[in-house]
């Protein structure tokens, strides 16, 4: 409803501000869950990206060869739509997501006591993107 073009009687007043609140509401939200979505795939596609564990070694060698990347594609996201707030998970679904904790910090080794495997830090940069994306997002699509 365009404010501009509102003409009513006096003793309309408060269901018609009650009315607009309500269309102004609605609106926002919507707006606020593109955003968060918007923001929960930019994150999902930057954990993607970083979860490239085909590093080679320092010979220059890829250590195995033969992974066909299951981990990495894996990765997605899913939006919680809860009364009033977006909540927007990114996760490795399937059996995958028990690697998450074991990438991002490294692990034993279990035939080596004593070594460690380096961490692969690819879900903090998905983190970091998201913590700093989120309210410029907002205020653009709030801009609207």
């Amino acid at each position: 409803m365009n404010v501009d073009d509102v003409i009513i009687n006096p003793d309309e007043l408060g269901e018609t501000i009650i009315q607009m609140m309500e269309e102004y509401g609605v609106e926002t939200r919507d707006r606020v869950d593109k955003a968060t979505t918007e923001v929960t795939k930019s994150s999902k596609d930057t954990v993607k990206a970083n979860a490239n564990i085909e590093h080679p070694d320092k010979n220059g060698r890829i250590r195995h060869p033969n992974r066909i990347g299951k981990y990495k594609k894996s990765i997605t996201y899913k939006m919680e739509h809860q009364s009033l707030v977006t909540i927007g998970h990114v996760y490795a679904k399937g059996h995958e997501y028990s690697l998450t904790h074991l990438l991002e910090n490294g692990h034993n080794v279990w035939n080596a006591p004593g070594v460690r495997t380096r961490p692969f830090k690819h879900w903090k940069y998905g983190e970091d993107k998201a913590e700093h994306m989120l309210i410029p997002t907002m205020k653009k699509y709030l801009s609207k």
